[in-house]
Formats: C-alpha cells, structure tokens, sequence
C-alpha cells in the first residue's frame, strides 16, 4: 500500500512540474508591451549600427529613422493576433517580405551610391547573423533565452 501512494505522489509531482512551461521558455508569449519595448530596442540599436556603418549625418539618420518607424508600423499590425490567425503563415511570410523590400527601397533612396554599397552590406550581414525558419527556433537567442514568441520588426 505505502508503494502505490508513493508511486502515486510521484506522478502527481512529476505531472505538475512538466505542465509548467520553462521560464522564459517559449511556452510563455510576450505580450503587446513587451513585444513593443522589444521592437523599440531592436529599432534603437539598428539606429545606432546604421549610422556608425554609413556614416549617416544627424539629418539623415533621423530621415532613415523617419523611413523605419512607418514600415515599423505596418509590421506591428501584421503581428497583431487578430491578424496573425486570419492566414496562412505563407502569406504572413510573403507580406514580411513586402514590407522589408519597401523598408529597404525607401532607406536606399535617401542614401548616396557609397552609402547604398554600405547598406547593402549592412544588410547581408544582419541577414547572416540572423537565422531563419526551423534554424531559428533551436539556436539560443543572444540573451540567452529561448527562441520563439516575437519579432524583430524585420530587420
């Protein structure tokens, strides 16, 4: 009798700790604030990299600022989980995509021919920093968390 209420506890115990999700994991979604502060962060050290590798004028850099606010914009709205279940994550994908090549016109249009070089650059090498697709979701984030839960903004 003592064995099957231990055995029974047991399970109990072992039940419960694995129907926690893992702090910080991605059983936990972020929020609308904290996908927010993530995204403004994210935009702030972008900023800040762009400018150092283009060598942007105070001006410009607030035009380039300006350019990434407005596509910003539109990729919060897709993010939104009223729009994120209405499709297929094929067509999310393919409107991400609209949005960055947009985002990238525009920015290239405000930059001069060396600049545009430089931008380019920039890009694949934020491109190969960052992984995509199945890739993404093992590789540890640079905090140390988990993958999984929110975006970038696409960048």
């Amino acid at each position: 009798m003592k064995k099957v209420i231990f055995v029974a506890a047991l399970m109990l115990f072992a039940g419960a700790g694995m129907s926690q999700p893992p702090a910080g994991g991605r059983g936990q979604r972020m929020s609308a604030e904290e996908r927010q502060k993530m995204m403004e962060q994210n935009r702030l050290r972008h900023s800040a990299e762009l400018r150092e590798a283009l060598s942007l004028s105070d001006s410009l850099s607030r035009k380039v600022d300006s350019v990434n606010s407005k596509y910003d914009l539109q990729v919060q709205e897709l993010m939104k989980p009223e729009n994120r279940g209405s499709g297929e994550r094929g067509a999310m994908r393919a409107q991400m995509e609209n949005i960055q090549k947009a985002r990238e016109v525009e920015v290239k249009s405000l930059l001069t021919s060396e600049q545009q070089a430089a931008y380019d650059k920039w890009l694949g090498e934020q491109r190969q920093r960052q992984p995509s697709g199945r890739d993404r979701e093992r590789q540890p984030r640079r905090d140390g968390g988990a993958r999984g839960g929110g975006g970038d903004g696409g960048w």
